[in-house]
């Protein structure tokens, strides 16, 4: 797939993800729905597109200092 393609897969996927209904009730029967897989596929092609476009992964650098005592 090219980088367009890509990016309109991933705006696909946003409004449909968007749109979704986490719970439903009817009557006295409630139903939850779990979000979490439309938000694997959503990591799943930022990540495809990052490397298409030869971006490195964001990394995060923690520094730590002590006194020595």
């Amino acid at each position: 797939m090219t980088i367009d393609e890509l990016k309109a897969e991933r705006e696909r996927v946003l409004a449909r993800r968007n749109a979704l209904v986490s719970r439903v009730t009817v009557g006295d029967r409630s139903v939850h729905y779990d979000l979490t897989q439309a938000d694997k596929v959503l990591n799943d092609l930022d990540r495809r597109i990052a490397q298409a476009e030869n971006r490195a992964p964001r990394r995060r650098v923690l520094t730590v200092a002590s006194k020595g005592l």
